[in-house]
């Protein structure tokens, strides 16, 4: 991998654990922000398989479509992590605008942080 192709790698799981770290705080200082909380464990997920692709060198289609980010890669490494990308990828959107349910359960963001928190730490430890 050359250099500018490892910076950019950073820069995607810096964002990553940035959107964890957001999810985080919000859970824990305003438990009226919880619907922020998982679209930001979604979006940590997200930033983590874009590094992923970008240290392999394989295009991406511009989405938030976990499952469909998770295909891409095509790798035995991360396979593990399709429930992962199935339960994160609908909070992209399920919460951001009002519709039939308006906040996640506390139990939802929890599970969600956990699991952003093991894509994130699985990517960063299979990569260069």
């Amino acid at each position: 991998m050359n250099d500018e192709t490892r910076a950019e790698v950073r820069n995607w799981l810096r964002k990553a654990q940035g959107d964890l770290g957001a999810a985080v705080v919000l859970k824990d200082a305003d438990p009226q922000r919880l619907d922020i909380s998982v679209y930001h464990c979604q979006q940590a997920a997200e930033k983590a398989i874009k590094a992923w692709l970008v240290s392999r060198e394989i295009p991406f289609a511009k989405t938030h479509d976990l499952e469909r980010l998770l295909d891409c890669a095509n790798s035995d490494a991360l396979a593990h992590l399709a429930d992962h990308m199935r339960i994160l990828t609908p909070y992209v959107v399920e919460f951001r605008y009002p519709g039939d349910v308006f906040e996640p359960e506390e139990s939802e963001v929890i599970e969600a942080i956990r699991l952003a928190t093991e894509v994130i730490d699985c990517i960063s430890k299979l990569l260069p």
